[in-house]
This record gives C-alpha cells, structure tokens and sequence, in this order.
C-alpha cells in the first residue's frame, strides 16, 4: 500500500473533520493516508486510526482514545460469534448507550467494556432491540480481522 503524509492544510482538514464527528482532538504530529484496492486508511504518527471514507475509528484507537459514540455490550456468546466477523443480533446485546439510530457506527463492547467491533446499524435495529429479535446491526471491523492486524502489527 502506499502511503502519503498529509499537507498542513489537509492535516487541518482531517483534524476537524474528526473533531466534529466524535467531539475528540487529534494531536498527532504526522498523519498519513494510504490507499488500497477498496479502501483509504489514514494513519496518526504510523498507527493505523482510521478507515474508509467515513472516517470509522479502529479498535486499536478506541482502545486507546475515549470517544462519544453510540455502543452496546454484549454477552460472552456474542463476543466469540462477533470476532470471526458475524453481525449482531438482538439477543446477544446486554446494555446499551447512546443515540443507537439505523445507519449509525456503533462501537460493540463486551461485558468488561473492552471494545470488540465497531458496526453500523441495521435499518431495523430499533424494532430488533425493543423485540429482542433480529439482527441489530452490520460488521465492519472486529477483532482479527484485516485492519486489526494492521493496526496491530504497529502498537
């Protein structure tokens, strides 16, 4: 993959970006953006922080930063279908915080509060959370999968 530091200007841009997104500063002295066939990974002082155009927050990241975002906590039969890349579904989720909304990133949890995936919201995670039923939400990055292990192949 190739990789480019980013301009001052652009590195203003990146930092804002992320400001209003999660109500976090960045104080990073490089960051790096690199590109592959499908997606762009932006890397603060090497470390791989985040993903895809969206701007999703790696777990090697949210391990390390305290960042508002929506998450749910889920029970240990959960976590183990979810580190080989399952989406979620209504009976494994315990608690819940934040503005759970279809289309939302939601950081998963298991019962500790170590954070295990992030996910995005399935058009019909309210009614799956308040039946208890169906499928709440979709994976996009979990433990052991392709980012994680570039993420911590450099912490």
């Amino acid at each position: 993959m190739q990789k480019h530091v980013l301009s001052q200007k652009d590195m203003r841009e990146f930092k804002n970006k992320i400001k209003m997104l999660y109500n976090i500063d960045i104080n990073a002295n490089k960051i790096e953006i690199g590109k592959d066939k499908k997606r762009v990974f932006y890397f603060l002082d090497d470390v791989l922080c985040f993903f895809d155009d969206k701007l999703i927050p790696t777990l090697c990241f949210l391990q390390k930063n305290d960042i508002n975002m929506p998450w749910v906590k889920i029970d240990e039969g959960a976590v183990k279908a979810i580190v080989r890349g399952a989406d979620l579904y209504a009976p494994g989720v315990l608690e819940s915080s934040g503005n759970l909304l279809p289309g939302s990133l939601i950081v998963v949890k298991a019962r500790q509060g170590q954070p295990v995936a992030v996910m995005m919201g399935t058009g019909e995670m309210i009614e799956a959370l308040s039946s208890r039923k169906g499928r709440v939400a979709t994976s996009l990055h979990w433990i052991g999968d392709e980012v994680w292990n570039m993420c911590k192949s450099k912490t």
